[in-house]
């Protein structure tokens, strides 16, 4: 998502992004019944994809500097009226270094949605503190 503004009156901190009217990626997969939505079509689902990924191929690879989001969840995917997906909350953003590759130095994020790698790592450091 593009940055508008920002504000750092105090101890406030904000952002300010486009409004995304069609809420999160969640509200319409896990919550729609609650919200009287219709469930969202395969060709919608599947588009919703696609700009995930490309989302995530921009921060990984087109940008001028790589990013590692750490934190893509249905949550953070944001729909605009036209249901259009945008990647949302850099809040554990990683710059990767020159050449986009980066050695994991500690698990982040919630464990239910955290990448296979991140989830291997903290499984066996688990295994190693009880054993």
């Amino acid at each position: 998502m593009s940055l508008l503004g920002y504000s750092t009156e105090g101890l406030e901190r904000i952002l300010v992004y486009d409004y995304m009217p069609q809420g999160t990626l969640s509200r319409h997969l896990f919550q729609w019944k609650n919200f009287k939505l219709e469930p969202l079509s395969l060709k919608r689902r599947l588009d919703i994809a696609l700009d995930v990924a490309r989302g995530m191929e921009y921060l990984h690879t087109l940008a001028h500097q790589s990013f590692k989001h750490r934190d893509l969840k249905s949550s953070n995917i944001l729909l605009a009226d036209d249901f259009r997906a945008k990647v949302s909350d850099f809040g554990l953003v990683k710059l990767l270094p020159d050449g986009g590759k980066s050695i994991m130095a500690q698990v982040v994020g919630m464990f239910g949605y955290v990448t296979p790698e991140y989830a291997g790592h903290y499984l066996f450091s688990l295994y190693i503190l009880w054993t």
